[in-house]
Order: structure tokens, then sequence, then C-alpha cells
């Protein structure tokens, strides 16, 4: 089930809720991933008001965050958590550099390999997420949502969100679905990204590279779980011994975002 939050000027903003567990359904309204909240329209910050965005979580680069600064949702609390010092995913980079890196020896898919693997190894990108699910922790309010976000909502988001989903006890075929369901939602703007490169003369490895960035892999996330069964056992020893997130905390967890 995946549930999209119609905005004008944002892609790829969905509620979590209604993904069934063995103990019950993940709560409507309580947990929405999204992408770049930069351009957000008039409409778009009162509909996400009315839906009850309390707290904005940004996972964002500080580069990131200054180039394209998020549009205030009234009432909302934001809180700025970069998984990264720089952008690894790089969902911001400009063609250009882009490109320059590929020609030196990057591969977009081993870039992004190593990314969903510096999720669990990383120490900023664990801190980012050790405070990611206090802040869902505290979120004990009535139809209040919790809404985190990064640029494309693909990677840094598609790990945070795997891994909520994963202790609230959703399955992993069904977690990899909606992390895959990215794709459907981005695809208008990599065909913009590709064609414009095109366009420009843009060689095609460079074309490539930006199809691969641009795509949420299963072999990506994957590098994550297999991260996490290495050096934890699996995600929600990920959860306990590398965030010190308490099994105590993953039943308070599931008592706020788990209805029958």
């Amino acid at each position: 089930m995946v549930k999209i939050i119609p905005l004008e000027k944002a892609a790829n903003v969905r509620d979590l809720g209604g993904y069934k567990t063995k103990d019950g359904i993940v709560r409507f309204n309580k947990v929405v991933r999204g992408a770049s909240l930069s351009d957000l329209s008039d409409n778009d910050q009162e509909l996400l008001q009315q839906y009850g965005v309390k707290d904005v979580v940004d996972f964002r680069s500080p580069s990131e965050a200054k180039e394209a600064p998020d549009k205030k949702i009234p009432t909302a609390k934001e809180f700025f958590l970069p998984v990264f010092g720089h952008d690894e995913t790089k969902a911001s980079i400009s063609p250009q550099e882009l490109l320059k890196q590929l020609e030196q020896g990057m591969t977009a898919h081993a870039q992004m390999i190593k990314v969903y693997r510096h999720f669990i190894e990383d120490e900023h990108a664990k801190k980012a997420y050790q405070e990611f699910l206090q802040i869902l922790l505290a979120n004990d309010g009535e139809q209040k949502s919790v809404l985190f976000h990064c640029t494309a909502g693909k990677d840094r988001t598609g790990f945070g969100a795997a891994l909520v989903l994963d202790l609230l006890g959703v399955d992993r075929q069904t977690i990899m679905s909606d992390y895959l369901a990215t794709n459907q939602y981005l695809t208008e703007r990599t065909a913009q990204m590709t064609a414009a490169a095109k366009k420009q003369g843009a060689p095609e490895l460079l074309v490539n590279g930006i199809e691969a960035l641009m795509k949420a892999d299963a072999a990506y996330l994957n590098e994550s779980y297999t991260a996490a069964k290495e050096q934890y056992g699996d995600l929600k020893h990920y959860a306990t011994e590398g965030l010190g997130f308490t099994a105590g905390e993953i039943k308070d967890l599931q008592k706020l975002y788990l209805t029958k």
C-alpha cells in the first residue's frame, strides 16, 4: 500500500501508514517520507499543516540545505540532521562535476553501494538516525506526523523508512516494495535530467550515471541489510547496539505507530 500525498511542488511525499505487521497496522498521519521541500507552494504548506505535520526532519547536507532551504510548514518544528557532512548520494551534484568524477573512475553503482553501507557504518550517519528515532518516539500526539526527507527522497530517506518499518515489524518484502516505489515518482525528474544532458551533447557515460544515481535499486538497500547483518546481526540489532535504541524503546515505538 502506497499513500501519496498530492502536493503541487514536491514529489515522492508519502504516508507510511497502512502497512501490516503481525501485531497490527502502521497508523496513518504519523510518519511521512518525502523529498525536497524547497519549492512548496502555499497550498502545499497549508495541506501539510492540515495533515498534522508537527516535526520536519531534514537529512540533507549543510550545502544542500543552504542552496535549497526548506519552505516552512506553519506550526512545524524543524530538525536538521545531516546524515553525511556532504552529499555522498550525489543527488545535488552538477552534471559537470558528476562527469568529472565518472571520468576519474567513479561508477555510479559502486558509489551508491558505498552510500548504503555508510548508513550502517558511518558515525555521522548513525548519529542522525539515532536522533531521528528519538524524534519519532516523542511524537505521541494523535494525528500528528513526523515528516522526514532529503533531496530526492530516495536514499537517506529510503534507508530511514526501511529502518522505521523494520522496527515496527513490517516484513522485508513490503519494505523493499516501499523503497522501490520511489522509482515511479522520480521517473519524470530523471527523464528531464537525462533529456537535458543529451540535448547538451553529454556523453553516454554521464547519461547512464544520472540514471543510476536517480533510481532506487534493490541492490542498494540490500547492501545496508548485508552490512547490518555482518556487524550487528540485523537492522533491529543495528538500532539497539549501533544507535543505542533499546528494546523497550522499540516496543514504545510500536505502541505509538501501530493500531489493530
